[in-house]
């Protein structure tokens, strides 16, 4: 189901699906709202999106926001970047 709102000039960029839940409790607990989180990458490809151009992200699934940065700071740490 394409729409008149998505012009090629958003579908020559990237569709990025960004998942969200802060806590593993969350995750646990809420697992119709990650379900239609995911199902948002099928979207985007019914709206005209190739599949190459769409990006799920997904890595701080569970996380907080704070424990995520953590987790950031610490492998930048690593890599030798501050």
């Amino acid at each position: 189901m394409k729409s008149e709102l998505v012009t090629p000039s958003h579908l020559a960029r990237k569709a990025v699906v960004y998942i969200r839940q802060s806590t593993p409790h969350q995750v646990v607990s809420n697992q119709e709202s990650l379900r239609l989180q995911y199902a948002l990458r099928q979207r985007a490809r019914e709206l005209g999106w190739r599949e190459a151009a769409i990006d799920v992200i997904d890595a701080d699934l569970g996380l907080s926001v704070s424990a995520y940065f953590t987790a950031q700071a610490t492998r930048a740490a690593g890599r030798g970047v501050a």
